[in-house]
């Protein structure tokens, strides 16, 4: 089967392996395996930390399908070193900016690129798609319609076994306003809306892009572990409507992905990001405490809860 490995300061590679090699027989497949801490993989995200023992299971026991995209996480400080230079090339800020807000000066002169929060339930890809494709949320169910029709009409290329799931399940699971969107459906409305969705990942303060290659106008989300926001670029005066989809051939886009990173790195120090192998997670509605994605996603799945954030005493 084919398994797409991804890293901070590494081309993304497809390696091939069987659904019984071992976690380290995947790595060493992709070619390194030394200072790694943990996999990351699925949605609801999936996160294992790389020890003897769980580089020695299975790929299948660990949950690792066909088409699986397995993020791979190093040190903290090599992330943080390859997403922020050590000097700024921009110059210090004139205008007082929020936590999810970045300066364009330099790139774009009078220009903000800043986070945009989505509602933090189930639908929060989709509603941070619909907000980067038409500036509100009013397409958020149409589009779980849209992913839900393709996957129908295509058995092949959403096998079961790529599904983890019967098609026909999942076409009709993913209806529900109840069942969190990831990759698969990532990949999809990428394709439908003909449209280059670059997922940044906070955590690992890296760009997922899903159909790069194939459209040249881009639209960017942030992903922070459990959940997705919009991003869009503002004028510095609060003037005029904020910009939300983007041309891969301005001279200015990969500068302001670029940008878009130091702002993922800042965020990740103020705690936007979840890191579930290290920290425990405190469920903002109830108060239940867990440690690792998957109690955190169970959780989620059983009761609607989605409101989560770090226990106090949970290191950063």
């Amino acid at each position: 089967m084919r398994v797409k490995v991804s890293c901070v300061g590494a081309a993304d590679k497809v390696v091939m392996v069987n659904a019984e090699s071992s976690l380290q027989e995947l790595l060493e497949a992709w070619g390194e395996t030394g200072d790694i801490q943990w996999v990351r993989f699925g949605y609801p995200p999936q996160v294992f930390e790389v020890t003897a023992s769980s580089a020695g299971q299975s790929l299948s026991a660990l949950g690792i399908g066909p088409g699986e995209k397995v993020v791979v996480v190093r040190e903290d400080a090599q992330i943080a070193k390859t997403a922020q230079p050590a000097q700024p090339a921009h110059p210090a800020q004139q205008v007082r900016l929020h936590e999810n807000q970045i300066s364009l000066e330099g790139i774009w002169p009078g220009k903000i690129l800043q986070v945009h929060s989505v509602p933090d339930d189930n639908s929060c890809m989709f509603h941070a798609i619909s907000y980067c494709t038409s500036q509100n949320l009013s397409r958020s169910q149409e589009l779980r319609g849209v992913v839900a029709t393709e996957i129908a009409g295509d058995p092949v290329e959403y096998s079961d076994a790529i599904l983890g799931r019967p098609n026909h399940e999942y076409s009709g699971w993913i209806l529900k306003r109840s069942s969190w969107g990831g990759g698969i459906e990532l990949a999809v409305l990428s394709r439908v809306l003909k449209t280059c969705i670059m997922v940044m990942d906070v955590d690992a303060c890296k760009f997922e892009r899903f159909n790069e290659q194939q459209f040249d106008n881009f639209v960017m989300v942030a992903f922070n572990g459990v959940h997705y926001d919009a991003m869009e670029v503002i004028d510095e005066t609060g003037s005029g409507r904020p910009l939300t989809v983007f041309s891969q051939k301005t001279h200015r886009a990969d500068a302001i992905l670029a940008r878009a990173l130091e702002a993922a790195a800042r965020l990740k120090r103020h705690g936007y990001s979840f890191n579930t192998t290290r920290d425990r997670i405190r469920c903002n509605v109830c108060g239940y405490h867990f440690v690792g994605e998957r109690e955190v996603a169970r959780h989620a799945e059983k009761t609607g809860h989605v409101d989560f954030g770090q226990s106090s005493g949970s290191s950063q």
